[in-house]
């Protein structure tokens, strides 16, 4: 409530919700705008996210690399009010317990906290996007989007870690192509490309051309999600590195050159299912398969 995630206001329809497992000690909470109707009244268009070969677009041997993550990501972003009214959800289990507060006040109630003084309704609704509504994934994504063109900034300023200079295009054909390099690429005033960030929903990767500049590019680009009201997870964040951790999937390396990889989880989850699927044909009698686990795989 202290972050109008939650707030009073009219509910004409409750949302049905769920966990699911976050790591190894968290859940998720998933709201099913399925089940309560909502989900059929909306839509949303395809979009594209960031990929790997992106990445190696704005690499070359020795360049660096870090990762920052985008807390809450859906959380960030204001719900529209016209689907507030739909997200409304139970809070009456919600409460402060006269156990709970301090026996020394001579009236303990008013150590309450604000909002659940004001609090007069079973029902409140959400006011920002939820897990589980058909468009948060696009309207999130489009509002980083724009958070990210904040944050590059002026492209002329040479104090700016994002800073170019000209577009270079490096096409096959070419009388001067260099194949060493992208084929379309900013070119920073030193020669060198220009830092980037390519965000993967709440997973951002950082290319600069030093360990230096990735640390400058990670701090220009933080500071201003922060300043948006955008939450970064400075936890999770990593240092600039030629051998960094896996990004969507897979794992890119500068060091002595530039070397794409698969990540170690994801190459045993693909084995994995190999193997389970090689076990369901072996072991039917007429050689045919569960196609739901089939469509699963």
């Amino acid at each position: 409530r202290e972050r109008r995630y939650i707030n009073s206001g009219e509910v004409r329809s409750l949302m049905h919700m769920f966990d699911v497992p976050k790591g190894e000690e968290d859940v998720r909470i998933v709201y099913n705008g399925t089940a309560s109707g909502i989900n059929d009244c909306l839509w949303a268009p395809h979009f594209g996210l960031a990929m790997i070969s992106h990445v190696n677009r704005a690499l070359m041997p020795s360049y660096s690399q870090a990762d920052l993550d985008i807390g809450e990501m859906f959380l960030n972003f204001m719900l529209g009010e016209e689907i507030r009214p739909y997200s409304g959800v139970d809070i009456s289990h919600i409460k402060t317990r006269k156990s709970d507060l301090p026996e020394h006040l001579p009236k303990p109630l008013e150590a309450m906290p604000d909002w659940e003084k004001d609090r007069s309704k079973r029902w409140e609704r959400w006011e920002r996007n939820w897990m589980g509504l058909t468009d948060s994934p696009y309207r999130s994504a489009q509002m980083m989007m724009v958070a990210k063109e904040v944050a590059e900034g002026n492209r002329k300023d040479p104090r700016n870690p994002f800073q170019w200079e000209v577009i270079v295009l490096n096409l096959p054909g070419m009388k001067n192509r260099d194949p060493r390099k992208p084929w379309v690429y900013k070119q920073r005033v030193d020669g060198s490309l220009a830092s980037e960030v390519f965000i993967y929903v709440d997973d951002s990767r950082i290319t600069a051309c030093s360990p230096e500049e990735a640390w400058k590019t990670v701090c220009r680009f933080s500071s201003v999600m922060s300043n948006l009201g955008i939450q970064d997870a400075a936890r999770k964040r990593t240092s600039p590195s030629d051998t960094p951790g896996p990004w969507a999937g897979s794992v890119v390396h500068t060091k002595g050159g530039l070397y794409q990889l698969v990540s170690q989880k994801k190459w045993d989850k693909t084995k994995s299912l190999l193997n389970e699927l090689r076990e369901m044909i072996e072991s039917s009698s007429d050689g045919m398969v569960d196609r739901k686990r089939l469509e699963q795989i």
